[in-house]
């Protein structure tokens, strides 16, 4: 057996394994359970995740430059020139991915099943989870950018499909559609991308198209990095393609976890990532791909800080956090970027997974307005929480603290556009300690409130063993994930990615312990606020701003100003056509065309008398007319 041989199959085998999963739930039909449903897809998410560790086993003590593998199961498409494989790249890149997705996949999967419980759709829902973690992991582990576009859409459409899984509801309904929608001006410009560098490079192989970057031209390079920087933006729900995110909360809390913590949203950083010699040669795009990051953080936690739905305050704290991993990977720090996307993955998995526990004992209720005094009513659940809350504000010793940190650490390494940015990352993590706080006092702290006294189910318990479990490996991980790396002292996250992302700045040690001081200290004043005004025995009236409260609230107008500047002129369009175009031309001609149909039938009809004579008399006409006409001609 080749070397190589363990590292490939253990690619294909995760690759392989959820979308077995998902076609055996979907032919099976009503003769699979639907508790045997949740069972197989969590199974085959989990062996995804032991194929992943069998490619990093493989990979690891190899020669940086032995660590990239690539296996063609065939040619998959071919004209002319140009042919491309249905292939899976193994490098360290994707092996970090590989394991993120299908582990804390395997974890929200595994949650489903007592989430779930008794939902007459279930066995739906775990094809359509199965089928979003192969669409994941064929993004991440496809070896052309052809079949990353191919993993990219079909995210976008699983995504759809969970999001409106509950179709019964107009409004998650319009939440999916608005999702897929926001997300193909993405996937466009990024389809565009793609076809430029067909045209300049005559591939879509990674190795052949970076090598040749270099020759593109100025131009054609900034034109292909703004088309990729489009499509992750969407996917990312970075500015100014956000708005869709919060919506997708519509979908069941599972759902929710999986798109913030393990797959979709992080597909943007992946691709900027992989794709880094592009955005390299293209150093204006990189810087704004930076910007939108720290823009994009700042807004999130601005309006996190007014949002009542417990669910769209961690959907928005996601807005933020991905924003940070785009200022990374903006500024070139793709190691420290793909860290903070790794601790990201556990403790955001962790807030929603908890917050579907208050959820799942309120019987579906995420208004935090009707919450209050539930941590004497859910204690695991709180503590578990509170790991989340304190991993995602970056207190030590939790990992947020070491991820994010080292993001704040590399902007400072990048002159006067740097600075700008860590100054905007220190604002952010002060945001981020005000609202995250300021839903865990309000949801655990406080008086029950009269709707817990009534809805809480006071045998329910904090939920099934499937849900308590998962969420409190996840805690876990959020306590202890990121001491893999610890910036200033010891780094192998950034020396596994080099061979697949070498950085573009290395911080010092002085820049990487005052950005931590500096940010933990804002992380807990933060905190402090929010006990203040939230959390004391004597909570202080909270300050109210009535524009900046009201224009927060309202998301800052972006669902206004594209209903204004997209959806009103195309249905002021639509209905014009249909007054002037589509009416007297389409279906007048239709009705005239079947009114004149009808009118030759009625004379016809009349020729049509029964008597032999007048046949007779017909066909002796016609005979005649024809020998004149013949006599005629000769």
């Amino acid at each position: 057996m080749p070397p190589e041989a363990p590292l490939i199959w253990g690619a294909w085998l995760c690759l392989v394994s959820p979308l077995a999963a998902a076609a055996l739930i979907a032919l099976g039909g009503n003769r699979l359970s639907r508790r045997g449903a949740g069972y197989l897809a969590t199974l085959a998410t989990f062996v995804a995740f032991v194929g992943a560790a069998i490619s990093f086993f493989s990979l690891v003590g190899r020669d940086p430059g032995d660590r990239s593998h690539l296996s063609t199961a065939w040619t998959w498409l071919g004209a002319g020139s140009y042919h491309s494989g249905f292939s899976v790249l193994v490098d360290p890149l994707s092996v970090m991915m590989m394991l993120i997705v299908s582990g804390v996949g395997a974890l929200i999967v595994g949650y489903s099943i007592g989430y779930m419980d008794g939902d007459a759709e279930e066995r739906r829902y775990f094809a359509y989870m199965a089928l979003f973690v192969f669409s994941m992991l064929l993004l991440v582990e496809g070896g052309n950018l052809l079949l990353l576009l191919a993993g990219w859409g079909m995210v976008g459409l699983s995504s759809y499909l969970l999001i409106g899984f509950w179709h019964e509801r107009p409004s998650a309904v319009a939440a999916a559609k608005k999702a897929f929608v926001m997300n193909a001006v993405g996937d466009a410009t990024m389809a565009l991308a793609l076809f430029m560098l067909i045209q300049k490079t005559g591939t879509l192989d990674f190795g052949t198209v970076f090598a040749r970057t270099g020759g593109l031209g100025g131009w054609a390079v900034n034109l292909i990095a703004l088309g990729l920087l489009g499509g992750a933006v969407a996917k990312s729900a970075q500015l100014p393609l956000q708005a869709w995110l919060p919506d997708a909360m519509e979908g069941p809390t599972p759902v929710s976890a999986l798109i913030h913590a393990a797959t979709m949203v992080t597909a943007g950083v992946y691709l900027i990532v992989r794709t880094h010699l592009i955005f390299e040669a293209a150093p204006k795009v990189e810087d704004l791909a930076a910007g939108l990051g720290a823009a994009t953080l700042l807004m999130a936690g601005g309006i996190a800080l007014v949002q009542t739905d417990i669910k769209r305050v961690i959907a928005y704290s996601t807005m933020s956090q991905i924003g940070y991993m785009f200022l990374g990977a903006g500024l070139g720090a793709y190691a420290n970027g793909m860290f903070h996307l790794m601790t990201h993955a556990f403790f955001k998995a962790l807030l929603f997974m908890a917050a579907g526990i208050v959820i799942h004992a309120l019987a579906g209720e995420q208004d935090m307005r009707n919450m209050g005094g539930l941590g004497e009513l859910l204690p695991f659940t709180r503590r578990c929480f509170l790991v989340g809350s304190l991993a995602l504000v970056g207190v030590f010793p939790f990992a947020g603290f070491f991820s994010k940190d080292s993001i704040l650490a590399a902007a400072m390494d990048r002159g006067w556009y740097g600075y700008l940015l860590w100054v905007a990352g220190l604002g952010g993590t002060l945001l981020t300690g005000l609202y995250t706080f300021r839903m865990y006092f309000i949801v655990f702290g406080g008086r029950r409130s009269a709707f817990v006294r009534e809805h809480f189910e006071h045998g329910h318990g904090e939920g099934p063993f499937s849900m308590t479990s998962t969420v409190a490996i996840l805690a876990v991980l959020a306590l202890v994930g990121g001491w893999i790396q610890f910036a200033p002292i010891w780094h192998p996250i950034t020396t596994w990615l080099e061979p697949a992302a070498r950085p573009l700045v290395e911080p010092r040690s002085w820049q990487e312990w005052s950005s931590s001081g500096i940010a933990l200290a804002l992380g807990l004043a933060g905190i402090g606020l929010a006990w203040l005004l939230y959390g004391a025995r004597k909570p202080r009236p909270v300050p109210r701003l009535a524009f900046a409260q009201r224009a927060l609230e309202h998301k800052l107008y972006f669902d206004e100003a594209y209903d204004l500047a997209f959806y009103r002129p195309a249905a002021g369009l639509a209905l014009l056509l249909g007054r002037f175009f589509e009416r007297p031309l389409i279906a007048g001609s239709s009705r005239e065309l079947a009114e004149g149909s009808v009118d030759v039938g009625r004379g016809l009809s009349r020729l049509q008398t029964g008597l032999v004579r007048t046949y007779a008399l017909a066909i002796a006409s016609s005979l005649a007319v024809i020998a004149v006409v013949f006599v005629a001609v000769r």
